[in-house]
């Protein structure tokens, strides 16, 4: 499937996290290139002006509300996309919810909530997609994680923790399911200016000084990544570099990481 977003003429694809940034500039992105997009967030006033933008420019969307951490409403979502624009050719993963605080300050009802958006959404979306991709022996499962799904994330240990998983399950994923014909592709951007990321909570809110990308800039990445098929992308190289650090030199980098942690703390 490398080259294209899918074989077919007219491609389904589902972007969840929609209503805004990243998934917001997805959608735009994909509808100009001819697919057909469902729009999954649970904001439904921001679902109907991205659909009402697409198809006022001629391309093919449907707004669909869900609150992706409710097991009914998930699991009649593949239904209801079949229903309004077909089978499923490509799910896009990148709904999200951060938290910011010492570990201990932040309160248990909020980090269940963030690894119920960021993990168990995430596998449940995936599992009820995956049959339909099964059944015609081909897809794409593209996740949206993050470079603290590599990095160490001090003040957002349980945001960190969900990036690590879905980095993980798409990594094993993509073993497993290659041989049935369904490509997988994970990609981790960096800081990305978004409204989720200048919230107070959002994970990185310390180190908004850091060279950032646009949304737009994160999702034309995200697109040639789909494009490609590429298995994992980095979309910062300046990040890979300090993954490459983390992974080569540990030492120099917890002196490093640590010297930058505490200045930023200070600020």
């Amino acid at each position: 499937m490398s080259g294209r977003i899918s074989q077919t003429p007219a491609p389904v694809v589902v972007i969840t996290g929609a209503s805004s940034g990243i998934g917001w500039e997805l959608a735009l992105r994909l509808a100009a290139g001819g697919a057909c997009v469902a729009l999954v967030a649970r904001r439904a006033d921001r679902l109907r002006q991205l659909e009402a933008q697409i198809t006022a420019g001629g391309g093919v969307a449907v707004a669909l509300p869900c609150d992706l951490t409710d097991v009914d409403a998930l699991a009649r979502l593949p239904g209801q996309v079949e229903t309004d624009l077909g089978p499923v050719d490509v799910l896009i993963n990148n709904a999200g919810r951060g938290a910011h605080g010492p570990f201990d300050d932040v309160d248990m009802a909020t980090h269940r909530q963030v690894m119920g958006v960021n993990v168990d959404s995430v596998v449940a979306c995936t599992h009820a997609f995956l049959p339909q991709m099964l059944n015609r022996g081909c897809g794409k499962l593209v996740f949206v994680s993050s470079v603290l799904g590599r990095l160490p994330a001090p003040e957002h240990a349980v945001y960190a923790a969900s990036k690590w998983a879905v980095s993980g399950f798409a990594e094993s994923l993509a073993y497993e399911l290659q041989p049935r014909g369904i490509d997988v592709v994970l990609v981790e951007p960096g800081l990305v200016q978004t409204e989720f990321a200048q919230q107070a909570s959002a994970p990185m809110a310390r180190f908004r000084h850091v060279p950032s990308k646009t949304a737009a800039q994160a999702a034309q990445i995200i697109m040639q990544a789909i494009q490609r098929s590429t298995p994992h992308t980095i979309a910062d190289r300046g990040v890979a570099f300090v993954i490459a650090c983390k992974r080569h030199v540990p030492r120099l980098f917890r002196l490093i990481f640590g010297a930058v942690y505490r200045r930023a703390a200070r600020s």
